[in-house]
């Protein structure tokens, strides 16, 4: 039997305050570290560590050392990022530099106690505890084992995202599949046993809020943005709700039906070729089909499911029996010329994933890498 690591991301809201000299200290930090990285070449975290430990601890003799490791993560991360947006021609300034209101934290800065709902942070005055807020989903972190977390402050409120791992064991793989096919305003997902479509309205949500946005923006400017914000947010959790539901129903399908494969597309750089008209290509730009397969992975993962990738191309064209292109026949009806199956073609492009997957082998689960998931908490 294999396994997967799959993660999780929770988000709390903090009670109190987190000192504002820890903040400055970090930032301070992570921005000598960066004009080092830049000016010698550096990229490997281990050798930015050794040649600076020494130095930084000097300079900061009351911070707990522990923050001079996650602070070279985070000057690694953002100087080889920044290195390739430069590669790119996408970097408009010289250098990179740190300005978020970020602290990295590993596993000896904190600790954390779902049965009394608090976090102990670890600073340069001693540990302090706070107490979270907003959680109701805490039970299935219950069996998980918290790794590294990051301290985020937004308008003078802290929320402490932690991520979550776990290992779960993976079913063997039988004759029987689910397969997903993702569209903007649909999901189309089934098997051998039944295929259903289930309207996500993805489309009509996104256009509604970018509308109500713009028209805010046009009429109130910059005295705009923290309304424009609210309505961001609310878009984002009535999409999320959406996925949710949507990805309970294709695992529970799965369960029914017996299957122990998802079968996904593969989609990757499609935004890429996205050329249409402005106001289309700005529309499919806002559909976030990855983060529904993303939450799909992840909810298959812990009920044992593997989860495929197979190549999109092809899949709502080709006629699933005699593999002729299809013609179209009405809206979003194909006919096949040859044998003349006529069908929807999201029910054409499940059966035709379905049969992908034969010739898919276990190298092409999660090509994407280990799965993460975000919950706001």
């Amino acid at each position: 039997m294999s396994s997967r690591t799959v993660k999780l991301t929770a988000s709390f809201k903090l009670s109190g305050s987190i000192p504002e000299s820890l903040f400055s200290t970090y930032q301070m930090m992570v921005n000598d570290l960066l004009n080092y990285a830049q000016t010698k070449g550096v990229t490997s975290f281990k050798r930015l560590r050794s040649e600076k430990y020494h130095e930084m601890r000097k300079k900061y003799p009351d911070l707990p050392s522990h923050y001079i490791y996650t602070a070279c993560q985070m000057a690694c991360s953002i100087h080889r990022s920044f290195r390739k947006l430069k590669r790119r021609g996408l970097a408009k300034a010289e250098r990179p530099f740190f300005k978020k209101q970020v602290i990295m934290l590993d596993g000896h800065l904190f600790s954390l106690d779902l049965e009394r709902w608090e976090a102990s942070i670890a600073t340069e005055h001693g540990r302090i505890k706070l107490k979270l807020l907003h959680g109701t989903y805490h039970e299935k972190f219950k069996g998980m084992k918290a790794g590294e977390a990051w301290i985020v402050r937004k308008n003078n409120e802290f929320y402490l995202n932690v991520c979550f791992s776990k290992t779960v064991g993976l079913m063997e793989r039988n004759d029987k599949a689910i397969a997903v096919d993702i569209n903007e305003n649909n999901v189309t997902f089934g098997s051998a046993e039944g295929i259903e479509n289930f309207k996500t309205k993805e489309r009509a949500i996104r256009t509604a809020y970018f509308l109500k946005r713009k028209r805010i923006q046009l009429k109130l400017g910059p005295r705009g943005e923290k309304l424009m914000e609210k309505y961001r947010g609310r878009e984002k959790r009535r999409i999320e709700d959406i996925y949710h539901k949507l990805a309970g129903k294709i695992v529970e399908k799965a369960r029914e039906d017996n299957a122990t494969t998802i079968v996904l597309e593969r989609l990757k750089n499609i935004r890429k070729r996205i050329r249409y008209s402005r106001a289309v290509n700005g529309r499919l730009h806002r559909w976030s089909f990855r983060r529904l397969q993303k939450i799909i992975e992840y909810k298959a993962e812990l009920m044992g499911l593997n989860v495929v990738y197979v190549n999109a191309r092809g899949t709502s064209t080709l006629c699933p029996i005699c593999g002729v292109k299809l013609s179209p026949n009405g809206h979003r009806f194909m006919r096949c010329p040859k044998c003349g199956l006529e069908e929807d073609r999201d029910i054409i492009a499940v059966r035709n994933l379905l049969l992908k997957l034969r010739d898919v082998g276990a190298s092409s689960v999660h090509p994407e890498g280990p799965i993460r998931e975000d919950l706001a908490l």
